[in-house]
């Protein structure tokens, strides 16, 4: 740490005596090798699209992940999907500097970047980019007669430590993480929240209940009956008051040994109110392994998708209720084959209908949904409002590594959660 320090001191003295030449982003872009060893200024403003431990990816505009826009598996390699990913490389660049990338969050604004320019096609500064936050984004109550239903992945909320996610979380941490959810569940307002990566059995919910009742409120629990496990699942959590829990849960798999029986399973859910009934799918489908494509590990998400809608008739017909909402991370960006296959069966993709350009997730740089609303025609007539909430994914997230000084709701996990608003009927 000292050497690297001593590094970009010594950069830094570099940069400040040479001439600065002011330019366009397209103009170093279009030519940079003339302007390779010299020091500039960007006056193009410049958006930051992901912060890391030494640099900053910065383009005119947020990056989109090309499996967001462009046609995935169903129809095969597109022309679109490479332009996109070309269009992405071109008009970005990374700038290595002396940020806290835990105080940098994607979407700041930075203008007249000075720093310079290497044959790597990087910019280089011994100084801290000096970024402009944007707004924090605020979320309104629901209103009179709506129920809120919230999906969101809370990344690997554990209650025994030592384990599968939890090997390096010390008790302090984990008590950090209780208390980031559950200020964050209590700001979202929600009736129901359907949660994925929720360690399987009674331990995890049970912890973060009981956080959530300290405030007064009667909220509580359904998951799969399944022993405590050291491996991710799903559960329910519902406000008393507003909501009931009708019949058992429906599990997409059969198996209780399989990997998913906790992870993908069918919930009826009746308002309290009104009498009102529908039901709610939390599914969590298999993830890509880092910096892979659509086509890594595709084979088991459409498995995990088969297995699903072939539940989905079982559950209407237990729950008794063509009203269906599906919810959780579904690892997949809105072209790719799953995501198409669930609306091909008849359930809108709601998200990109009521956020249009918007996002849950940030991957180095390039952002996109991967955790999703569908709703069955006769749900999606009842949805009153859909949006993600950016409280995470603009943020720098490494799990079990929380600043403990750090008393915000945010970054409690690496995905934004879904906000739904309903009027039953």
């Amino acid at each position: 740490m000292a050497k690297k320090l001593i590094f970009l001191l010594m950069v830094s003295c570099t940069l400040s005596a040479q001439a600065v030449e002011r330019v366009l982003l397209e103009d170093l872009q279009s030519n940079w090798s003339a302007y390779t060893n010299q020091m500039v200024r960007i006056t193009t403003p410049l958006v930051v699209c992901g912060s890391f431990y030494d640099s900053l990816v910065l383009a005119p505009e947020r990056l989109f992940c090309p499996d967001e826009r462009a046609l995935g598996l169903s129809d095969g390699d597109s022309t679109m999907y490479y332009d996109l990913s070309a269009q992405n490389e071109a008009s970005s660049i990374v700038v290595h500097c002396r940020n806290n990338y835990y105080e940098v969050r994607s979407g700041d604004i930075v203008t007249n970047l000075e720093a310079r320019v290497t044959k790597e096609r990087h910019l280089l500064t011994g100084k801290t980019v000096k970024t402009r936050h944007m707004p924090k984004d605020r979320l309104a109550k629901p209103k009179k007669g709506e129920l809120r239903v919230v999906g969101a992945n809370i990344e690997n909320y554990f209650a025994d430590l030592g384990g599968y996610a939890h090997k390096r979380t010390t008790p302090a941490q984990q008590a950090v993480k209780t208390k980031k959810v559950v200020q964050a569940m209590q700001a979202m307002h929600a009736d129901i929240f359907a949660l994925c990566e929720m360690q399987v059995g009674d331990k995890a919910p049970q912890m973060l209940v009981e956080a959530l009742n300290k405030g007064g409120k009667k909220y509580a629990y359904v998951s799969m009956p399944l022993p405590d496990m050291d491996r991710i699942g799903g559960c329910y959590i519902y406000n008393t008051e507003r909501v009931r829990v009708y019949e058992r849960p429906l599990s997409a798999y059969q198996d209780t040994a399989s990997h998913y029986y906790g992870r993908m399973f069918a919930v009826g859910f009746e308002e309290i109110a009104t009498g009102e009934r529908f039901i709610i799918s939390l599914n969590h489908l298999k993830s890509k392994r880092p910096g892979r494509t659509q086509y890594d590990t595709n084979l088991r998400r459409m498995q995990n998708t088969d297995s699903l809608l072939a539940m989905l008739p079982q559950a209407k017909e237990l729950f008794g209720d063509e009203d269906v909402l599906l919810l959780g991370d579904y690892n997949c960006y809105t072209q790719e084959q799953p995501i198409q296959t669930i609306v091909r069966a008849g359930y809108a993709d709601m998200l990109p209908l009521g956020a249009v350009n918007d996002y849950s997730y940030s991957f180095k740089g390039e952002a996109g949904y991967l955790d999703r609303c569908f709703a069955s025609p006769s749900m999606a007539a009842q949805i009153v409002r859909v949006r993600p909430w950016h409280i995470n994914a603009d943020w720098y997230y490494s799990h079990g590594a929380y600043k403990m000084k750090d008393k915000s709701l945010h970054r409690y996990a690496d995905h934004d959660p879904i906000i739904v608003d309903l009027i039953l009927k």
